[in-house]
């Protein structure tokens, strides 16, 4: 009987133990890719990101010990950010300065998350990226709201590259749909 009890118990204790997640940080660094163009040929340009959230937290991974299991940066996300975009710039062939260019963007994080609604256990992860893109040439302004959202299902957790994976393919792509933007181009085109 004392057997039965401590194998019971012992494997509840595992049960428990594998119901708790470690922190994971995630390296931001989003990519894009854009059509070259020369739209800015001869402009120079300067960008930054902005980050919005509320703290450096973008969501936990479930799990019994939830408060303990969550998802933070590890990088500084207006810099990444900003590197993307100047990589986006760049293939329209505007000059890369760090302030006052003739365009001037600003890319806000509104919304970076990834995390599980089940407290018990992580199966489900809700996951969703949002940015408001701000233009300005010559006094003018383009503004653009530019979002990505999924929902992903795991058998087990996963692990810190798989998670950074997604939040860095969201964020990608969420700044890919900002170049792939027309009216953006034709902003440009017509202020410049």
């Amino acid at each position: 009987m004392k057997t039965l009890l401590a194998i019971l118990a012992t494997g509840f204790a595992v049960m428990l133990g594998g119901c708790a997640h470690s922190p994971v940080q995630v390296e931001i660094k989003p990519q894009v890719s854009v059509a070259a163009d020369n739209i800015g040929a001869g402009y120079t340009l300067s960008a930054r990101g902005a980050n919005q959230l509320s703290n450096d937290g973008l969501g936990s991974l479930g799990g019994i010990y939830s408060d303990s299991s969550n998802v933070t940066l590890a990088n500084n996300i207006d810099r990444a950010i900003a590197d993307a975009l100047y990589q986006g710039f760049e293939a329209w062939s505007f000059r890369a300065v760090e302030g006052g260019g003739d365009v001037q963007v600003v890319a806000t994080l509104t919304d970076l998350r990834y995390t599980s609604p089940n407290k018990l256990y992580t199966t489900k992860v809700d996951s969703g990226a949002a940015i408001q893109l701000q233009v300005t040439v010559k006094g003018a302004t383009f503004f653009g709201n530019y979002s990505t959202s999924g929902k992903d299902r795991n058998l087990i957790k996963p692990s810190q590259e798989e998670v950074q994976s997604t939040i860095n393919q969201l964020l990608s792509a969420t700044l890919q749909r900002a170049f792939e933007d027309e009216k953006l181009k034709s902003f440009l085109r017509q202020h410049l």
